[in-house]
């Protein structure tokens, strides 16, 4: 099929918004007008007040050969956040490139969650320490500094494009001056002296990730993907790296960890094996807007005095 005479030359916004919308529901792409409307604003350099203010403006040449390359991306499933090299996170715009996970709403949860531990704990008055593990786009990081305004920061991840990209994000959010990125495994972390560590890692079984949509499945880098035969094998790696730190200093005040459906207890349980324990005031679940259980966090100790919660 050829998309390149999909929107011509001289089109009225309002048509061509008309024709995307059908090209995309036709693919069977969801949100499909939303997509449009973004692919269009981006086209013509706007931010979509042009397409209510003036719907019979027409399209030059160029933006209708920028409109159908977009189009054409698009059809072939690739993220309208890739394509436009941007992804809002949090009410704020993050750079994308193919060399992190792209950043969605369910992660939101773990924000939420954090600022919520962060109003309990004092962590907007006095300063804190984050650590990010598998920091990616560093969308996670950057927003918890922003957000707590004395806290200072580390992401580590083992892709150095990756930690690239976290970087431009860093100075363009205007907390550069506040975290630093180390290629650092999560295996060979330290965790001292920090007041809360926070992850959304790996978490997807390897054999369930072909069968995720394609803007997942052939546009995420799947090493951002992939949790190991059960998707748990991070979470053993950052609970180990606690354990390991807990023999020299301070086990971390809270770790706020991002899960897949159906893995809390099984993280939590992990938690256990490795020598922490929690109370039930220190261990929060979160649901994300889906009600799917998408956060774990725990306030951690090394002492084995109390029940396991799972029991």
């Amino acid at each position: 099929m050829g998309f390149e005479a999909l929107i011509p030359v001289g089109e009225t916004l309002a048509s061509a918004l008309g024709r995307m919308r059908g090209a995309l529901t036709g693919a069977g792409i969801e949100a499909a007008g939303g997509d449009a409307r973004r692919l269009l604003a981006a086209a013509i350099g706007g931010d979509g007040a042009e397409l209510i203010r003036d719907p019979r403006r027409t399209l030059s040449a160029a933006e209708a050969r920028r409109l159908n390359g977009y189009i054409t991306r698009r059809l072939l499933r690739e993220p309208v956040s890739r394509i436009l090299g941007e992804r809002e996170f949090y009410g704020r715009p993050f750079a994308l490139t193919p060399d992190v996970l792209d950043p969605r709403a369910d992660t939101e949860t773990l924000i939420d969650t954090a600022l919520e531990i962060g109003a309990r704990e004092g962590w907007y008055k006095r300063p804190i320490r984050i650590l990010d593990i598998g920091t990616g786009s560093g969308a996670i990081l950057l927003t918890l500094l922003a957000e707590f305004p004395l806290a200072t920061g580390v992401g580590i991840d083992v892709s150095v494009p990756a930690l690239a990209c976290a970087e431009i994000n860093a100075s363009a959010l205007g907390v550069a001056a506040r975290c630093r990125f180390n290629c650092t495994d999560v295996r060979a972390v330290s965790l001292r002296g920090t007041d809360l560590v926070v992850s959304n890692p790996p978490y997807i079984p390897s054999a369930e990730i072909d069968t995720l949509a394609p803007e997942v499945a052939v546009y995420d880098p799947r090493p951002a993907l992939d949790g190991g035969s059960d998707g748990l094998m991070f979470y053993r790696w950052i609970f180990a790296a606690a354990t390991r730190q807990q023999l020299v200093a301070k086990a971390p005040q809270w770790l706020v960890l991002e899960c897949g459906a159906g893995q809390s207890n099984a993280i939590v349980a992990i938690a256990w094996e490795n020598g922490f324990s929690c109370r039930p005031d220190e261990l929060l679940q979160r649901c994300d807007l889906g009600s799917i259980l998408r956060c774990v966090a725990l306030q951690t100790r090394f002492v084995t005095d109390v029940e396991n919660p799972l029991e």
